[in-house]
Order: structure tokens, then sequence, then C-alpha cells
């Protein structure tokens, strides 16, 4: 399975430039990738309180447009971004594919600066597409061991991490990403945002763990669009001997 890793670097509130980053990925990359990934709020970057309605308004046609271009490649896209649903905001992650949205998540722990601006969500659901069970958790929520293990439990392969994570952080997710894997047995994936940006600096450093905790990727500080290949069957090998989900 292939994923392709966009480690892109995120302009504050313009909109019309991110998305135009992800819609030149999607036709550049569209043949022999599986999944093609962005990190967390791709097209908005952080919103405020004051500032969160007008840009999800402004990045309607882009999001639609992004949609639509799904319809071009057999990837399935996941990326970062608002969701509005009966007057409420979420800080979601997107699964699209053949021109529709097929999944989303919620972001359940919420981060200092989403607290007023973002509501807490709380489900934590998977899918199976092209025969691979996915789940997604985002950010922060990677800090918390049980997401992930209530998507591991639902028989997730793998755990998709759309990621914004700053300085002096990198040390933390990197090794949080390690044991959220190991202890899943799964692989996860994160996708990180570099450059300058929301009061910091973006580390980069988008990862791929294997189910026994090996990094089979793991990317720099500075825009990079990588293709990694992971085989499934690690997984299978992971669990030969004991199953952490089975034990008390």
């Amino acid at each position: 399975m292939k994923i392709l890793l966009n480690q892109i670097d995120i302009t504050d509130y313009d909109v019309a430039t991110n998305a135009a980053v992800v819609l030149s990925a999607l036709p550049t990359h569209k043949d022999g990738n599986d999944f093609m990934m962005f990190p967390e709020l791709t097209l908005t970057g952080f919103p405020t309180a004051d500032n969160i309605e007008q840009l999800h308004q402004d990045a309607l046609p882009h999001f639609q447009a992004i949609i639509d271009a799904s319809k071009d490649t057999d990837a399935t896209i996941i990326i970062g971004h608002i969701e509005k649903a009966d007057d409420t905001f979420y800080n979601a992650c997107f699964f699209i594919k053949n021109g529709e949205i097929i999944h989303k998540h919620r972001k359940s722990k919420l981060w200092l600066d989403d607290v007023g601006v973002f509501t807490q969500g709380s489900d934590f659901e998977v899918i199976e597409i092209d025969e691979v069970v996915c789940g997604a958790q985002i950010c922060f929520e990677l800090e918390f061991p049980e997401g992930a293990r209530t998507l591991a439990k639902k028989g997730a392969d793998v755990i998709f991490m759309p990621n914004g994570n700053m300085h002096p952080y990198a040390n933390v997710h990197a090794v949080l990403t390690q044991a959220r894997a190991i202890e899943n047995q799964c692989f996860v994936i994160t996708c990180n945002s570099v450059g300058v940006g929301h009061g910091g600096e973006f580390v980069g450093e988008s990862l791929v763990v294997s189910p026994t905790g090996e990094i089979i990727k793991k990317l720099g500080a500075g825009v990079e669009t990588v293709a990694v290949d992971i085989d499934l069957n690690d997984i299978h090998n992971a669990k030969k001997d004991y199953q952490y989900l089975n034990l008390l």
C-alpha cells in the first residue's frame, strides 16, 4: 500500500493559496498512490473564534474543488479542515474519494488554542477502504492512548493523523507515534505542517511507523512530498506471538 505524504507550509488564513497547493498535488501524484495525506487544518491554518465563520465560508468553494478533483484519482484524500454542523465548528479530518466525503473524524482532545474555537468530538469510527480498515486521530489526540486503542479494537489497520505539531514538542510526537503503533499493533502515520504560523514554528517530521514501532519514514523540517510503501503483512507478523489488544 502506498501513501503520499504532503508535508506543506500552510499560510494562515490564505485559503486560496493553500487550496492551490492541494489541487496541484492531486493530478501530479494521482497514479500509484492509495492514500494522499495532508496536515491538520490544511486550507485555513488555525482559526480564532473571531474569524472561523468567515474562514469556513471562504473555504467552501475551495474544499468543494478538492472534492471534485478527487474524481480524477483513485487515491483516497485525507485532509484536515473545518467542519460546520448546526452552527458548531469542529476540527475535522475528512476522507475524500471519487468525488465524495466517505468518512470524517472530529478532534476529541482540544489543544489550548482549539478551546473556545472548536467543539470537542466524541466518535471513534473506522472505515474499510479497498480492504484496508482505516481510522483517524488529529494532532493532540496522539498524546492520549484511548482514541487510538478504540480504533484498534474496531479493527484499524492504519491510523492516519493529520498533524499541526510545533516546537518545542517534536520529540513528544516522535515518541508517542511509535508508542501508539506498538501498543495497538497497527500502522500510525502522521502528516505535519512546516514553516512559521499560528505564532510559532511547525516542526515537520511527519512519520510512518510500523506495528512494531519501526520508523519506516521520517521526513525533515522542510516542505516535502514523499510516497511511502507499507506492507500490511507487517500487522500479521506483529500479532503472531501475542496481541496487546487481547491482553488484560
